[in-house]
This record gives structure tokens, sequence and C-alpha cells, in this order.
């Protein structure tokens, strides 16, 4: 009998330090969230980081986002935009490259990202107007929106167009004088050929040929498309 009362109380005393100690573990695990959630409140900008150094960018995008909002600063949108494009979701891609293109701060973010993009690497063509919006022009096809992917390819190399005026076989008032290499119309280019979509391959063909070059490597660029688009 003593040995089984023994076994009794130490089953006892097992029981009340498991309980205890998940008692502790819950605490715990509630004090984390919480403070989880206040450092997600009250630091959203180095949270974005940190999922941003994990390769994380689609919690990125959600922290820049909150950022966002509480400065309104144009830097801090395109940070959403870019951590959109690289989690490849489109719709972050969509909604985050639609905000940034509308704000009335790109045009000016733009010429500082291409001046600081040509101290850093000179040696390569690059212009973050087209960068967001062929990212944007290509996410929009992979959703199925044919005419508005066309019309931010247009619109991304015409200021004074409007994207929501194209439509298939619609007659769009747009002109295209300038072709510069990597611009949005050419990787929506690239995108149809990559699909073999013949019908937005007939599309690009009727646009490209209004295009007006400004420059040899501009007009061999163009070349390039057209010969690739005509082989579909």
């Amino acid at each position: 009998m003593p040995c089984a009362g023994m076994a009794s109380a130490v089953h006892i005393l097992k029981n009340i330090i498991l309980k205890t100690a998940l008692i502790t573990l819950g605490e715990v695990i509630a004090l984390a969230v919480v403070m989880f959630a206040i450092l997600s409140l009250a630091f959203p900008g180095t949270l974005c980081g940190w999922c941003e150094q994990l390769g994380n960018y689609g919690f990125a995008v959600k922290y820049a986002s909150l950022y966002y909002s509480y400065t309104g600063d144009v830097a801090d949108l395109a940070r959403c935009a870019e951590d959109g494009i690289l989690s490849g979701k489109n719709g972050y891609i969509t909604e985050y490259c639609t905000k940034l293109v509308d704000d009335e701060g790109f045009s000016e973010y733009c010429t500082l990202r291409d001046e600081q993009m040509a101290e850093d690497l000179p040696e390569l063509s690059f212009s973050y107007r087209q960068y967001i919006y062929g990212a944007a022009a290509e996410a929009y096809y992979r959703e199925g929106d044919s005419d508005l992917a066309v019309g931010f390819a247009i619109e991304a190399l015409d200021e004074n167009f409007s994207r929501a005026e194209y439509s298939t076989g619609g007659e769009a008032d747009y002109s295209i004088d300038r072709f510069p290499v990597n611009n949005a119309l050419g990787s929506l280019v690239l995108v149809a050929i990559e699909k073999e979509d013949g019908e937005l391959a007939d599309e690009l063909t009727v646009i490209l040929s209004s295009v007006r070059c400004s420059s040899q490597d501009e007009h061999d660029y163009l070349s390039a498309l057209t010969g690739a688009l005509g082989a579909i």
C-alpha cells in the first residue's frame, strides 16, 4: 500500500507539473502573439525588411503597405510595388503597380531611380517607368485582361495615352515615337511569344507597325521583336 500511495502521489505531481508547464507555455505564446502584433503595428518597416531578407516577399508586401499607410511617401509605395513583383503574385503586382503609376510623384521618383541606376550600373539600359509598367502589363495579361495589359504597355511609352482607351479592334489614339530597349511594350511582346498567343501577337504587330524609333539600337530592337512575333 505505501508503494501504491507513493505512485499515486508521483502521478498527481506529474500532472501538476504538466499543467503548470502548459499554462506557462500558453502564457508565453500569448505574450509572443501580443508582442508580434505590437511590433507589426509599431515597426512595419523593420518587419518588412526582415521578410525581404528572408525572401518572403508576400509578407513583405503587407508590412510595406502598412508602413506606406503611415507615411504616404511614394518611395514606400514603390517598395510595395517592388515587393509585389518579387512575390510573383499577380494580385499584389496589379494593385500596387497601378497605385504607383497613378501617384502624382511617380514621374519624379522614376527620374530619381534612373539616376541612381545610371550611377551604380552605367552599362545597364534601365528605365524604372518601363520596369513598373511592364510588370503591371504582364500581370494583367496573366489575370486574363489582355486589353488592360496592352493599354498599360502603350501608356508606358505615351504619357498622354490613357490605358482605359484601348480595346481589341478599337480605334485608340496613341503615338509612340521612341522605343527604348527593355520597354513595357517589348516585355509584353516577349510574353506573347513565350505563350505563343497568336491573337495577342497580331494586336501587338499592328501597334509595333506604328512605332517610330529615335536610334539604330531602338530600330534593331523593334525589328527583332516584330520578326519574332511574325514567327508565331
